[in-house]
């Protein structure tokens, strides 16, 4: 007769691959940001303009900051809890949250090289002449913000843009794996 211990026994994690889940969480942390992003574009909103009321820069940010949370934590507990056996280390929680940041920050990164080529292609001119209103209010000469924005200008670059979003993205799913892993953390029985 079979042991009762064993009849549920975890599965061993190497066999078990954590990309099904983290693609899963990682489109719908990118694709929210992209929603976020085309609905900033289509009511003259963009957090990213300096131009933005502060206030909706913290709600953006923290809707995005509550996603990306959302995300980690809802890849880690399906993993752990439904391909796992209810048991992850702090490790695989931590690779989770780097996996589903990695996908997030792909989509986003692509959406904005999409976005700033065909949708609003003025976005980085729109950025320039903000930044240049807001450096002439701040009483810089013109000659000293045009070499500003010159110097950042490499930001406005679609191709940094995609590579951006992917450190980001790869960055925030670490950090918030790490904290939410730990929380999450279950060893499995020896």
């Amino acid at each position: 007769m079979e042991n009762l211990d064993f009849a549920h026994a975890a599965p061993d994690p190497k066999t078990v691959s954590p990309r099904p889940t983290a693609i899963r969480y990682g489109l719908i942390w990118g694709g929210v940001g992209v929603l976020s992003t085309l609905i900033g574009f289509l009511t003259n909103t963009d957090p990213s303009l300096p131009s933005t009321a502060t206030g909706l820069k913290w709600a953006y940010g923290l809707i995005g900051f509550g996603v990306a949370i959302w995300c980690v934590f809802m890849a880690i507990k399906h993993h752990r809890d439904n391909e796992l056996g209810g048991y992850i280390s702090l490790g695989r929680g931590m690779g989770m949250g780097t996996l589903v940041g990695l996908v997030a920050g792909a989509v986003t990164g692509i959406y904005m090289l999409l976005h700033t080529l065909v949708i609003n292609p003025g976005w980085a001119d729109d950025m320039k002449a903000a930044l240049m209103e807001q450096y002439a209010e701040a009483g810089l000469a013109e000659e000293q913000a045009e070499q500003a924005i010159q110097f950042a200008s490499f930001a406005f670059n679609p191709a940094f843009m995609v590579v951006g979003g992917l450190i980001n993205g790869v960055f925030l799913g670490f950090v918030i794996g790490l904290i939410v892993g730990a929380i999450m953390k279950r060893d499995a029985p020896k």
